[in-house]
């Protein structure tokens, strides 16, 4: 059988990347799927947008307590976490199968999203630890695949679903494929041997101990800037399109398809060409094209125009942030799962304070002035990084 050269005695089949690949579209899918519901949820339950929004809320402020599950992979083990957030994620779905009430029905997303949150620093943790680091980027590359192909053909096929045989009948599929994912993972490799080799010394691996690493801690600032910074443009493009260009609901559901070709293109790029550039200079430049994209975007004057801008922005930030993943999965081997999972909460950190900027901002001063405040908070943190970010090898 074909393997994967890792820096490990196992070996990772294709089989076993293909596996997973596909744990990880699952939980991405989930991540994705209650942003096209919202509407439908709330005709569901009789209950209002506003109230119904609190489902992003907590799926997003769960991702705060990634670090939790890079510590339990760091004390535990990868496989053994990624098989214990696989039966959170079973118990979260049958909750929500089963839910004739929005607030049980948020309690079981809730359990979902703290699956969410254990999962997928544990498995970009047992990918890292299983692939030598020159072809990280390719690795990791493919797994995050999965995130662009859950919304094309993921979110789909679950609103079709939902619309023809309910919302309960979702979540009782997603509940049984979550149980044959729980049995998929006893099937990988274990990395008892890996983790023995990599956590001799517990305090090495601990947050409190990580952070205070500048080389870790500078990353994981910039990490927590961009995506506050790109989220004021992510929350605001539908509006800015609908004011602007009077753009119609048929034109903005095209504008997300397109997003979500580029989204996969982007991760595509990365996946090639990641290891070749180098981390670093892919991290780098990959945000400084998106800070120069995201200065140009007020300035444009007509609709194809500004297309073809945030289109750019978005093949650029894809292409960046799928390469952060293999840069800091190399800053440190003792804790690996542990400063994945940070990047992971920053990254829903930044996402949390921009969204609730972005409104405001575009309310108050305007559409332009989010992107212009974007693009030079993303050049900031890149002269930032420039002095500060420097790429392991672990």
């Amino acid at each position: 059988m074909t393997t994967l050269s890792t820096t490990s005695s196992q070996t990772l089949s294709w089989a076993h990347v293909a596996i997973l690949v596909w744990m990880r579209w699952l939980i991405s899918l989930v991540f994705r799927l209650v942003y096209p519901l919202l509407t439908f949820l709330a005709t569901s339950f009789a209950v209002d947008l506003s109230t119904v929004s609190l489902l992003i809320t907590i799926q997003v402020g769960a991702s705060l307590l990634s670090p939790l599950g890079g510590m339990l992979s760091d004390r535990f083990g990868d496989r053994t976490t990624i098989f214990w957030s696989g039966m959170l994620f079973v118990v979260g779905t049958v909750v929500c199968a089963f839910s004739h009430h929005f607030w049980l029905f948020l309690f079981g997303y809730g359990i979902i999203g703290l699956a969410v949150a254990i999962a997928m620093p544990a498995l970009q943790s047992y990918v890292s630890a299983r692939s030598h680091y020159t072809q990280r980027g390719r690795m990791l590359g493919i797994l995050e695949l999965s995130w662009s192909l859950s919304a094309l053909l993921g979110v789909p096929l679950v609103t079709w679903t939902a619309d023809r045989f309910g919302l309960d009948t979702v979540f009782f599929v997603l509940a049984i494929v979550g149980v044959i994912n729980v049995a998929l993972t006893i099937v990988l490799p274990n990395d008892e041997q890996i983790h023995a080799l990599y956590a001799r010394s517990t305090s090495e691996s601990r947050l409190s101990h990580l952070v205070r690493r500048p080389v870790i801690l500078s990353t994981l600032i910039f990490i927590f800037v961009q995506m506050a910074a790109v989220e004021l443009i992510f929350v605001s493009y539908a509006g800015w399109l609908s004011s602007t260009f009077g753009s119609t609901t048929t034109e903005l559901g095209f504008v997300f398809g397109l997003l979500g070709v580029v989204e996969l293109v982007g991760a595509l790029i990365a996946t090639l060409f990641t290891d070749r550039i180098g981390k670093r200079r892919a991290v780098l430049g990959g945000f400084a094209l998106v800070g120069i994209w995201l200065l140009l975007l007020p300035h444009s004057a007509s609709w194809a125009l500004f297309l073809t801008l945030l289109l750019a922005f978005d093949l650029c930030f894809e292409f960046a942030i799928v390469s952060t993943f293999p840069l800091v999965s190399g800053l440190s081997a003792q804790g690996r799962g542990t400063v994945l999972a940070a990047m992971t909460a920053c990254i829903g950190g930044g996402r949390i304070l921009g969204s609730l900027i972005a409104p405001w901002l575009s309310i108050t001063i305007g559409y332009g002035f989010n992107s212009t405040l974007a693009g030079i908070l993303v050049l900031g943190a890149v002269s930032f990084g420039i002095m500060t970010i420097r790429e392991g090898r672990a």
